[in-house]
């Protein structure tokens, strides 16, 4: 049975535009995948798309850039799934972006969509939207299928220019990592993490929804069986957290992941990743990267660091139970 949660009623609100109707051979250039629909009477499944004409993505997240186009110029068109096959020219993805939340990876994805030369697909729904359609009961097979086509869809190439795209995930999607994987089983993943308390008081501030009991899909963010008091939502906070460091592990031992930390941003991106990938910005690519990254990586205003944490002993307890996941990710790491 499927379930409505709370993402997908953003998806919905997200496609509200006007209406095109879809016929076969229709150009889907420009078009972009939001996420797969069931008819209720039919059952029938069909893709949203929204129409982002030549507008780039360069926010801090896909939703943003849906968000920030304007009204009257937002076009939405459903289509069989098969459309998502149809368009060419796309640019399989470099690297998945895997990460724990709060810990520099939308500063990662900032700088690399600053380069004109790189596609930087910032948590786009449709991955989420096909991986609840899969424990909802979707054949496996036919998942992995959808997400290779959804994901080389994200990847068209629209200025002639790209040569680089990059997809993070949302940070729950490392439960996911194998089937994922499975679209693209050569693309190298990264894995950007944090120190727990630093990850938590951030939560604490404004929360995720991962972070929020019932917004996602439960076969998504599995849980250990807890007797948390309700309401208790620095408590659910680390439970979460400690699924992320814990998921990330055998990956990360198995060389599934290249494991980066906080405290590594924005340095690696220039002194590693960048050649790793074979990019080579100009000079003046490289000031714009500089530049961008001194701002906050979600808000686009001046970043003069977290702001100071009151002293939080229950949070505190909270970090310490997690720190042996985060210390063995570090030992991995090093």
């Amino acid at each position: 049975m499927s379930v409505q949660y709370g993402l997908a009623g953003q998806e919905r609100l997200l496609a509200r535009g006007a209406a095109v109707a879809w016929h076969a051979g229709m150009d889907l250039r420009g078009w972009y995948p939001l996420s797969v629909e069931r008819d209720a009477q039919s059952g029938d499944a069909s893709v949203c798309w929204r129409d982002l004409g030549r507008q780039r993505f360069s926010d801090a997240f896909f939703v943003n850039t849906l968000a920030r186009q304007p009204t009257a110029e937002r076009r939405v068109c459903r289509t069989p799934l098969a459309a998502l096959a149809s368009l060419d020219d796309c640019l399989a993805p470099d690297a998945f972006i895997f990460h724990v939340s709060r810990c520099g990876s939308t500063l990662l994805t900032q700088l690399l969509a600053a380069l004109p030369q790189c596609i930087v697909m910032s948590e786009p729904p449709i991955v989420d939207s096909l991986l609840r359609r899969h424990h909802d009961g979707a054949d496996a097979t036919d998942t992995i299928t959808l997400l290779r086509q959804a994901m080389l869809a994200l990847g068209q190439r629209r200025n002639g220019d790209e040569t680089h795209c990059f997809i993070k995930f949302d940070c729950w999607h490392i439960h996911s990592l194998a089937l994922l994987r499975q679209a693209f089983p050569a693309t190298p993943c990264l894995f950007l993490y944090r120190e727990p308390q630093a990850v938590l008081a951030s939560h604490q501030r404004q929360r995720g929804p991962q972070m929020v009991p019932g917004m996602l899909h439960p076969a998504q963010l599995p849980l250990p069986a807890h007797q948390l008091a309700p309401g208790d939502l620095d408590g659910y906070a680390g439970l979460v957290l400690s699924g992320l460091f814990t998921a990330a592990q055998p990956h990360a031992a198995a060389g599934q992941l290249h494991l980066i930390n906080y405290s590594q941003l924005p340095g690696i991106v220039f002194s590693d990743l960048l050649s790793r990938f074979g990019i080579a910005p100009t000079a003046a690519q490289l000031q714009a990267m500089r530049e961008r990254g001194g701002v906050h990586a979600k808000y686009g205003t001046a970043y003069h660091g977290d702001p100071h944490a009151p002293a939080d002993d229950s949070l505190a307890d909270i970090a310490a139970r997690l720190q042996p996941g985060y210390r063995a990710l570090e030992a991995l790491r090093l």
